[in-house]
């Protein structure tokens, strides 16, 4: 079972709609602040007065309601928690809130839905290793971020330092989140190099459609002639969008520009491979691939995406 929560939210929607005007932030701890409360990005408010400013990660926010209470701030006397945990991140990440603010800030970018926009902020995330220790901050938090910009990530991150961050891409391949085995999934059809085609056609039996989808573009990008018996196989899912896949996945593994090829049924697909499978090496079959992740019976994956 998965629950969905959209953005870096986790479920506090009532945050971004309502925290403009509030004046009193709830925490789940039972601590209360007055002042201005404002969001900063999708990953968290601040409530400010007139001498100082906390930063709250949106999990540990209850509530925000409206008053004329205008407060004062003492972060070691208010919270001495998020006095610590902001310690804590200095130390682990070598940056200060501003900083961070400024690197989440190009993060929230990755999941706009333009790709110029997309690679706009992985550039500029790039360019500001040369200020700040940006793969560090990555490496150290990237967990907490949603599966819609950890591609984007990911692609900051091998930019940065390629040889440390293979088997980060590597072990996202099976993390629990099904946004993020897509996200790695999508990675490894462009770089080649980072893993087996094996372990990318094992998302082709995935639980999750979107992560067989990916798997099967991945494959095509690879141009995995030996996954055909398996991309085969996807063409009689009950998911018309993971079929599409599959046929598109074939289609652009085996045409060239002066010989497109393009089946529609599995029939003709099967007779195609029996004409080539000698020259594609070991085949791939569906029914010999184990998931990447399993989800335990019971369990539950929260998705931040």
């Amino acid at each position: 079972m998965r629950i969905r929560t959209w953005g870096h939210m986790s479920g506090l929607m009532a945050i971004a709609l309502f925290c403009a005007g509030a004046d009193t932030l709830y925490l789940k701890d039972g601590t209360a602040l007055d002042g201005k409360v404002s969001k900063i990005n999708d990953h968290c408010v601040a409530v400010r007065s007139g001498n100082g400013e906390i930063v709250y990660p949106n999990e540990q926010v209850d509530r925000i309601e409206q008053n004329d209470k205008k407060g004062t701030l003492d972060l070691a006397y208010d919270n001495p928690a998020a006095l610590r945990h902001e310690e804590e991140l200095d130390r682990a990440t070598g940056l200060n809130t501003e900083q961070r603010e400024r690197i989440i800030a190009l993060v929230d970018r990755l999941a706009r839905e333009d790709s110029n926009e997309r690679n706009q902020a992985i550039n500029e995330l790039v360019g500001l290793q040369r200020q700040m220790d940006v793969y560090r901050f990555l490496r150290e938090s990237r967990h907490g971020f949603g599966a819609r910009v950890m591609r984007g990530v990911l692609e900051v991150m091998l930019a940065i330092n390629a040889a440390e961050t293979k088997e980060i891409v590597y072990d996202s391949l099976f993390d629990k989140v099904p946004g993020i085995r897509a996200a790695a999934l999508e990675l490894l059809g462009k770089h080649k190099e980072l893993t087996s085609i094996d372990s990318v056609a094992r998302g082709l039996v995935d639980a999750d459609a979107d992560v067989q989808i990916a798997a099967a573009h991945a494959l095509a990008e690879l141009g995995a002639g030996r996954a055909t018996p398996a991309l085969v196989a996807t063409l009689s899912n009950t998911n018309p969008r993971v079929r599409n896949a599959g046929k598109s996945a074939l289609a652009r593994i085996w045409s060239t520009p002066e010989s497109p090829v393009q089946f529609e049924t599995p029939e003709e697909w099967e007779r195609f491979w029996g004409e080539v499978s000698a020259r594609a090496g070991a085949p791939i079959a569906l029914a010999s691939l184990e998931p990447l992740f399993v989800l335990a019976e019971g369990d539950y994956v929260l998705v931040h995406e």
